[in-house]
């Protein structure tokens, strides 16, 4: 079904019988609202965590509602009330002011928007209990708060659909699949506004980089006549791992070509307006998809760096190795059979494949997947599709996973025949998906390996080449600047992002010295020392940078690594300066 198409599906509201919803006018041209009396939509009931709601500490919420505030009998919209911290924020800086603001909130939970009532943060008939999606546009000078960050594949159909159409109606283009809510609730709350008007939003870190949020930031240097994000390295919510950033949106109905980026070491910096760093960047190197809010918190030697020069001497690794993901199996229980299995079913050594279905599984290992243990290596089930071949142990051990259940499991149902895993391939080198510090083992031992580890597959050169050219810090600094990292500052490697780090192209190993020594460091756990063991040989004498440009990139490397780990016990140490 189109978006088109799918757009036509009526809206439902949820609310109650005291709860104001439906827009309307009265006779003197105020706005009113009536009641109306439909079911709420299943998010209603979720937790806090499936809503995508986190309540906002009170230095963001005073920093936002009091920028928000600018005159008296200012309207001012919470398009996701929570708890009422954003409500109490604008009420108290209203009355501080002087400025008889008019507030008004929007909440989907049904038991949060009773308790918030009850708390007295906003008046109830400034108060609606609905999908904010479906609240019909009424004017207001500001939009205040903290939307819900959940994807929209993890909502119901139907409320993704709405959120889908909400964006589109603005963008005049369908928003990505892939999206968070986070986005919609932002785009619609633009409908509100009147010229002039202006947005003050907690959003996560990814509204900086991710690809979907790119016609977002080409609509806001369109619509907007100034912007401004606000990073701070201290965490604004401590009890999730959430990375987060500030919006500001002003003047809306001008344009603008530039966002202004404020950078701030603690919450009590920011209260104090007191930014670590501040910069100009270009709308449309944010809309093109560069990571510019990154590298505008590099020191200066490396932001210049960065640019160019080191773009004039490395290549993407794409054109140097294909990252694809690991095999899916669908069952991880079947299809890695224990000993025991393998016994009972006399299950022969040609239909069992050895795997790599963890990183744990390379701890102490080394540079090379031959060091892993026998006994630490997974075996993956992967018999012959011609049924004809196969064992009479293979045959009942199929029945069995018939018998089961996991031939309907998703990954198996869709499949024919449902017990043959697709993609299984032999890598060259293999790297961790989710990690502090991407390693990249040689593949000697023939392993395949699941959906936890990235597996390459070299274009050109040779594995030993290409292991040299990763081990440095350039690479490190590629990493902080190329990979998105989860809350908590783990990174992930995806195929697109591990594709799109800068390496050097050697043609051959540096030698096999510099290679047993970059295995013991991994050997011992010293990953860093082995980063670095490639500095002199790669960078220096195969790349021609000199000793104060490669201090200028591990400098760099440490400085964005810092900011990656904000707030967690023992992060990475800053950088001097």
């Amino acid at each position: 079904m189109s978006i088109a198409k799918q757009c036509q599906l009526p809206f439902t509201v949820a609310h109650d019988d005291r709860t104001p919803t439906a827009a309307s006018h009265d006779q003197t041209g105020a706005r009113r609202v009536t009641s109306l009396l439909d079911p709420a939509p299943t998010l209603a009931e979720s937790s806090h965590r499936g809503l995508g709601a986190y309540y906002t500490p009170s230095i963001a919420t005073k920093a936002l509602a009091a920028w928000a505030l600018r005159q008296r009998g200012d309207r001012v919209l919470e398009p996701s009330m929570g708890d009422g911290a954003f409500l109490a924020e604008l009420a108290q800086e209203s009355e501080r002011r002087g400025l008889d603001a008019e507030i008004w909130g929007v909440e989907l939970a049904a038991d949060t928007f009773a308790a918030t009532i009850d708390r007295g943060v906003v008046d109830p008939t400034h108060a609606i209990r609905s999908d904010f999606l479906a609240v019909d546009p009424f004017e207001v000078d500001a939009v205040v708060g903290n939307p819900p960050y959940v994807r929209l594949r993890h909502i119901p159909e139907d409320e993704a659909i709405r959120a889908r159409c909400a964006a589109a109606e603005v963008l005049g283009e369908t928003m990505d699949p892939s999206g968070s809510v986070w986005m919609p609730f932002v785009l619609h709350a633009t409908r509100f506004l009147t010229r002039g008007g202006r947005l003050a939003f907690v959003l996560p870190f990814d509204i900086t980089y991710v690809r979907y949020a790119q016609p977002l930031w080409s609509f806001f240097g369109h619509n907007f006549g100034s912007l401004r994000v606000v990073r701070v390295h201290e965490r604004m919510f401590p009890e999730i791992l959430q990375e987060v950033v500030l919006l500001f949106a002003d003047n809306f109905g001008g344009s603008t070509q530039q966002v202004t980026f404020e950078a701030f070491r603690t919450l009590e910096h920011l209260e104090r307006g007191a930014p670590e760093l501040s910069a100009r960047l270009h709308v449309s190197d944010v809309v093109a998809g560069d990571r510019v809010f990154l590298e505008a918190l590099l020191p200066g030697a490396a932001r210049e760096l960065v640019g160019q020069r080191l773009r004039d001497l490395t290549v993407p690794a794409r054109e140097l190795v294909t990252f694809n993901i690991g095999y899916v199996c669908g069952d991880k229980s079947f299809f890695h059979p224990e000993d025991e299995a393998i016994v009972d079913y006399d299950l022969p050594d040609a239909c069992l494949r050895p795997a790599l279905t963890s990183s744990r599984q390379l701890r102490g290992c080394g540079l090379r997947a031959s060091a892993v243990p026998s006994d630490r290596l997974d075996r993956l089930f992967l018999p012959s599709s011609d049924l004809g071949t196969l064992t009479d142990g293979e045959r009942e051990y199929i029945r069995f996973g018939d018998r089961s259940g996991v031939s309907q499991r998703y990954k198996c149902r869709i499949r024919d025949p449902w017990y043959i895993t697709p993609g299984v391939k032999i890598p060259d080198v293999l790297v961790p998906v989710f990690t502090e510090r991407p390693v990249m083992l040689l593949n000697d031992a023939g392993v395949v390996a699941s959906n936890s580890l990235l597996c390459g597959y070299l274009q050109s050169g040779t594995s030993n080449a290409l292991v040299s050219s990763w081990y440095t810090s350039l690479t490190l600094l590629q990493l902080e600047l190329q990979v998105h990292a989860l809350g908590g500052g783990v990174m992930v490697l995806v195929p697109r992002e591990a594709g799109s780090i800068r390496m050097v192209d050697l043609q051959r190993s540096v030698g096999g010295d510099h290679l047993r020594r970059i295995h013991r460091h991994l050997a011992a756990g010293r990953l860093d020392d082995a980063f670095l063991a490639g500095d002199e040989p790669v960078l220096q004498r195969n790349l021609g940078l000199t000793s104060n440009e490669i201090v200028a990139i591990q400098e760099a490397a440490r400085e964005l690594a810092w900011w990656r780990t904000a707030g967690r016990s023992g992060s990475t140490a800053r950088t001097a300066g």
